[in-house]
Protein backbone atom coordinates (compact mmCIF):
# COMPACT_ATOMS: atom_id res chain seq x y z
CA UNK A 1 0.00 0.00 0.00
CA UNK A 2 2.83 2.44 0.92
CA UNK A 3 4.34 1.69 -2.74
CA UNK A 4 0.83 2.85 -4.13
CA UNK A 5 1.34 5.75 -2.80
CA UNK A 6 4.24 7.00 -3.24
CA UNK A 7 3.81 6.82 -7.16
CA UNK A 8 0.62 8.61 -6.33
CA UNK A 9 2.77 11.53 -4.61
CA UNK A 10 5.31 11.51 -7.60
CA UNK A 11 2.73 11.48 -9.65
CA UNK A 12 1.08 14.21 -8.28
CA UNK A 13 4.25 16.46 -8.66
CA UNK A 14 4.92 15.08 -12.32
CA UNK A 15 2.02 16.38 -13.31
CA UNK A 16 3.45 20.13 -12.87
CA UNK A 17 5.04 19.70 -16.02
CA UNK A 18 3.46 16.55 -17.73
CA UNK A 19 1.64 18.28 -20.51
CA UNK A 20 4.76 20.07 -21.50
CA UNK A 21 6.47 16.36 -21.72
CA UNK A 22 3.83 14.98 -23.56
CA UNK A 23 3.93 17.58 -26.06
CA UNK A 24 7.63 17.60 -26.36
CA UNK A 25 7.18 13.88 -26.55
CA UNK A 26 4.60 13.78 -29.31
CA UNK A 27 6.46 16.16 -31.16
CA UNK A 28 9.63 14.22 -31.46
CA UNK A 29 7.92 10.90 -32.35
CA UNK A 30 6.45 12.98 -35.33
CA UNK A 31 9.57 14.48 -36.50
CA UNK A 32 11.67 11.19 -35.95
CA UNK A 33 9.26 9.44 -38.06
CA UNK A 34 9.14 11.77 -40.69
CA UNK A 35 12.51 12.49 -40.71
CA UNK A 36 14.08 8.82 -39.87
CA UNK A 37 17.02 8.21 -37.60
CA UNK A 38 19.30 10.89 -38.66
CA UNK A 39 16.90 13.40 -36.29
CA UNK A 40 17.68 11.47 -33.47
CA UNK A 41 20.39 13.24 -31.93
CA UNK A 42 19.04 16.97 -32.39
CA UNK A 43 15.73 15.25 -30.75
CA UNK A 44 17.48 14.11 -27.50
CA UNK A 45 19.12 17.33 -26.95
CA UNK A 46 15.78 19.27 -27.64
CA UNK A 47 14.32 16.53 -24.95
CA UNK A 48 17.44 17.22 -22.17
CA UNK A 49 17.04 20.92 -23.21
CA UNK A 50 12.80 20.65 -22.06
CA UNK A 51 13.70 19.09 -18.88
CA UNK A 52 16.20 21.58 -18.21
CA UNK A 53 13.61 24.10 -18.73
CA UNK A 54 11.00 22.10 -16.84
CA UNK A 55 13.33 21.68 -13.67
CA UNK A 56 14.03 25.34 -13.55
CA UNK A 57 11.11 26.86 -14.02
CA UNK A 58 9.30 24.42 -11.20
CA UNK A 59 11.92 25.46 -8.94
CA UNK A 60 11.49 28.84 -9.39
CA UNK A 61 7.78 28.63 -9.19
CA UNK A 62 7.06 25.68 -6.82
CA UNK A 63 9.46 26.23 -4.26
CA UNK A 64 7.33 26.35 -1.33
CA UNK A 65 5.82 22.71 -2.70
CA UNK A 66 8.86 20.65 -1.49
CA UNK A 67 7.60 20.97 1.86
CA UNK A 68 4.50 18.56 1.09
CA UNK A 69 6.69 15.94 -0.43
CA UNK A 70 9.29 16.05 1.68
CA UNK A 71 6.79 15.44 4.94
CA UNK A 72 6.54 12.22 2.67
CA UNK A 73 9.75 11.60 2.82
CA UNK A 74 11.07 12.60 -0.47
CA UNK A 75 13.21 15.12 -0.82
CA UNK A 76 13.91 17.77 -3.53
CA UNK A 77 17.13 15.32 -5.54
CA UNK A 78 15.54 12.15 -4.98
CA UNK A 79 11.91 14.03 -6.58
CA UNK A 80 13.83 15.31 -9.41
CA UNK A 81 15.88 11.63 -9.98
CA UNK A 82 12.46 9.77 -10.21
CA UNK A 83 10.57 11.92 -12.55
CA UNK A 84 13.55 13.39 -14.82
CA UNK A 85 14.50 9.60 -15.14
CA UNK A 86 10.90 8.19 -15.82
CA UNK A 87 10.39 11.10 -18.57
CA UNK A 88 13.28 10.01 -20.16
CA UNK A 89 12.65 6.45 -20.05
CA UNK A 90 9.06 7.86 -21.36
CA UNK A 91 11.09 9.63 -24.31
CA UNK A 92 13.13 6.29 -25.43
CA UNK A 93 10.17 4.51 -25.26
CA UNK A 94 7.66 6.62 -27.50
CA UNK A 95 10.81 7.19 -29.82
CA UNK A 96 11.79 3.44 -30.18
CA UNK A 97 7.83 3.22 -31.35
CA UNK A 98 7.58 5.99 -33.29
CA UNK A 99 11.22 4.73 -35.64
CA UNK A 100 9.61 0.82 -35.33
CA UNK A 101 5.89 2.30 -37.27
CA UNK A 102 8.26 4.09 -39.76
Amino acid sequence: MKFIRNIRILFTFYRYFIWVSICINAACAYILWSNGIGAYKGLFWLKLLSLGASFYLVNEFKKQEYFYYYNFGFSKKSLWIITLVFDLFLFLGIMILAYQLR
